[in-house]
């Protein structure tokens, strides 16, 4: 078999000696490219950058710490096996040599984060262009869901978390989950990985872009146990990692840091405020002019960051083209299964077009394949009929012939029997 290492993302480490060999070993072993630090170490790269500060020296520390007061524009992760206490904001820091492999998945993390930054800026330039000041968000103070079968741990921090103006509901099955996520908006949800709430659905089933709708996920681990292979596995598709073992006010404070910056980073949503020009009456839902002109913005990110988007189409078939109340079941259902990344819109009688950043075709297919899957067990849209198409943006689309493509061609049939 061809060796295809050339293909895994590079990364660059700052770490000298036996470190660097064991260093570099690992992340080939989680899938990246390690290649050795210039001397100088170039801020301005592209490329994540880990340093090791077991083995550096103070001057490559303090340089780090300046790029981040001066906003490091690389992703940049601590490896502090000596637990030295540093913590530099935006770098992931990992504490054990073992979790090398996670970074990967961290790195991944740390794009939807960056990419989740942009849609609410890009969003909100977006109504503004349509006279809007602000659309107030559904929600002021943190709501945060916890995952987890009889957990120890959630009555304390339930407690400790009120305290602080932050509420947490505890979800004990995925169909409670799922149910939750229907009838409420939550910042974040807290998964239980530490060894007594480990549980065999959860590491069978765990997938957050299915269960969560690209709801941010923060595991809660003991940093002192050895984590199997399935629990690493579901590590590296988490947005946060926090160490329980420590005392309590620790981490309850990293929960309080990371649910309001959760929040802040939650992209505008349609609402009685919005202008008359951006939004869909009879839906809730943006207006076409709304998506064709925020299409231009996200096109430019995805072109910058040489990202996936992609166009999902939902039309309702013959006379329930022109029933708004079958437009309005079908708008409500789309959104309960969206992430908030995501921008939906009416764009034509009884059609549904939106927008999905960091989503290639595959991905824009199996959320369509959701919104079948729930429509077919809901009695209550039982009788709605649509077809499906999606379209991932190529380098030559606009954003009227992006929108267009996803209008035009060949749809997909789905019924709900």
């Amino acid at each position: 078999m061809s060796d295809t290492s050339y293909m895994d993302p590079p990364i660059e480490i700052a770490a000298t000696g036996t470190r660097l060999k064991i260093i570099a070993a690992r992340l080939r072993t989680g899938g990246m490219r390690p290649y050795e630090a210039t001397d100088i170490i170039d801020f301005r790269s592209t490329d994540p950058l880990l340093v090791d500060i077991a083995s550096v020296g103070v001057e490559a520390l303090e340089s780090c710490r300046d790029a981040c007061m001066a906003g490091l524009s690389r992703p940049l992760i601590i490896l502090d096996v000596a637990n030295s206490g540093l913590n530099l904001s935006d770098a992931i820091t990992l504490r054990r040599d073992r979790d090398i492999p996670l970074i990967k998945g961290r790195l991944n993390a740390m794009a939807r984060r960056a990419a989740r930054a942009l849609e609410v800026k890009i969003r909100t330039e977006t109504a503004s262009d349509f006279g809007a000041e602000t659309i107030a968000l559904g929600r002021q103070t943190p709501a945060l869901i916890f995952l987890g079968q009889s957990s120890p741990l959630f009555l304390s921090l339930q407690t400790a978390l009120t305290a602080r103006g932050i509420s947490l509901t505890s979800a004990l099955t995925w169909t409670a989950t799922r149910e939750y996520l229907t009838d409420r908006r939550f910042t974040a949800a807290l998964l239980d990985m530490t060894p007594t709430d480990r549980d065999s659905r959860i590491l069978d089933q765990f997938a957050p872009g299915d269960w969560l709708n690209g709801l941010p996920v923060v595991a809660l681990i003991d940093g002192h146990a050895h984590q199997p292979g399935d629990v690493r596995s579901i590590l590296s598709q988490c947005d946060d990692i926090i160490e329980c073992q420590d005392s309590e006010p620790a981490f309850v404070d990293r929960i309080v840091d990371l649910s309001e910056k959760y929040l802040v980073a939650i992209p505008l949503q349609p609402s009685a405020a919005t202008p008359a020009g951006a939004i869909d009456r009879i839906t809730g839902l943006f207006s076409r002019r709304f998506l064709e002109a925020h299409l231009e913005r996200q096109i430019a990110i995805a072109d910058t960051r040489s990202e996936a988007l992609s166009v999902m189409t939902l039309k309702l078939i013959g006379d329930q083209r022109a029933d708004t109340d079958a437009l309005a079941s079908l708008a409500r259902c789309a959104q309960d299964l969206m992430r908030e990344t995501d921008c939906a819109a009416v764009v034509e009688p009884g059609t549904i077009a939106v927008s999905l950043p960091l989503t290639t075709y595959r991905g824009g297919v199996q959320l369509a394949k959701r919104i079948a899957t729930t429509i077919a067990e809901d009695d209550r849209l039982a009788e709605l009929v649509l077809n499906w198409r999606v379209v991932e943006k190529r380098a030559f689309h606009t954003s009227q012939t992006f929108l267009e493509a996803g209008l035009t061609g060949p749809f997909m049939r789905l019924e709900a029997a």
